[in-house]
């Protein structure tokens, strides 16, 4: 059925997926700042909303710890950068949230996480 709930379990990964593929391009220029300016630096709601443009602020070291987990995404501190059906908050911090996929959505980011996929770690070396 169009537009039910494995529907939108999909397009909320696939969503936070392309976010999270932009942080990963963003993140060797947000690691390098902090070697010449203490600041934290910001990085991409990685929210499923498509049209989010909100900046999340965490240091480099606070990003590795929430890639650590291939389901887990960081999203603006507000309800409504999270998607209930699909996903729990799992840590809340005064900058950011940390969010959780759930059943298939989560299933399907371990699939698009490249830091996952054994041939990419391969193909990068």
């Amino acid at each position: 059925m169009a537009g039910g709930p494995s529907d939108l379990s999909e397009r909320a990964a696939r969503n936070e997926d392309l976010f999270r593929k932009l942080n990963e391009a963003i993140e060797p220029m947000n690691s390098a700042q902090a070697w010449f300016e203490p600041s934290i630096p910001d990085w991409v709601c990685e929210c499923a909303d498509e049209s989010c443009t909100e900046a999340v602020n965490l240091t480099a070291a606070e990003y590795e710890a929430v890639r650590a987990d291939p389901t887990h995404f960081l999203v603006a501190p507000s309800l409504k950068h999270v998607v209930g059906s699909v996903e729990r908050v799992v840590e809340r911090h005064e900058r950011y949230w940390v969010v959780e996929k759930a059943g298939a959505a989560g299933e399907l980011t371990e699939i698009l996480d490249e830091r996952s996929d054994p041939d990419s770690a391969r193909d990068s070396a």
